[in-house]
């Protein structure tokens, strides 16, 4: 067994093993996971009810909201991960979707900035919550953590603005991972294939090592 952040801390690169303080931020579809890791374990961790599926479920209520159109879970989805390139292009969002008056089907193009809107809130619920776990950091490890910043993972990680707004909310850098989704099994490989890393795992009572 091992510890999900470990993991992740392993994925992206980082020696969970040294003395150093580390802040892992994984933004899964249903949870964020926020842990500070130092030597080879969990110092901190808060796990909040935010993720993916939360920034969909604001863009569907937004668009009902405004445009009273009912559009699926796929389609917001779509228009998450589409935001940064339809930012590039200075052009909206094309969604199909259910007109609540009329019932039948219709296209409509959303303002990317709508959209981004939306998600605001969630975004600053990761912020506040990272806040509270950087005011419960033992000093030695935040001054590690101010000069390495965070580390910013998983799934829904890569969400346009979400980077931005966590240093602009924490006056800290962020690194965002190249392979956001993959960390943690990244990670478990490097602990399986690499003997140095054994330690951060721990067998099950009653499983055979």
């Amino acid at each position: 067994m091992v510890d999900k952040a470990v993991a992740d801390g392993l994925g992206l690169g980082i020696d969970v093993k040294n003395s150093q303080g580390v802040l892992v931020v994984n933004v899964g579809f249903d949870t964020t996971e926020i842990s500070i890791l130092s030597l080879g374990g969990i110092v901190l961790s808060k796990l909040i009810k935010v993720g993916g599926k939360k920034f969909d479920e604001a863009i569907k209520n937004a668009i009902r909201r405004e445009y009273s159109l009912i559009i699926g879970g796929k389609t917001a989805e779509n228009v998450k991960m589409a935001l940064q390139e339809l930012e590039a292009q200075n052009c909206g969002a094309t969604v199909y979707g259910r007109d609540i008056v009329t019932g039948l089907p219709v296209e409509r193009e959303i303002p990317i900035s709508l959209v981004d809107e939306c998600m605001t809130e969630h975004f600053n619920t990761i912020i506040d919550n990272i806040k509270v776990i950087l005011e419960r950091t033992p000093p030695e490890l935040a001054a590690d953590i101010y000069r390495n910043g965070v580390y910013l993972t998983g799934g829904a990680s890569q969400v346009n603005k979400l980077a931005q707004l966590m240093s602009k909310g924490t006056g800290l850098k962020v690194n965002v991972s190249e392979h956001p989704i993959e960390s943690v099994a990244l990670g478990l490989a490097k602990i399986i294939n690499d003997d140095n890393y054994k330690s951060v795992a721990y067998a099950i009572e009653g499983m055979s090592k």
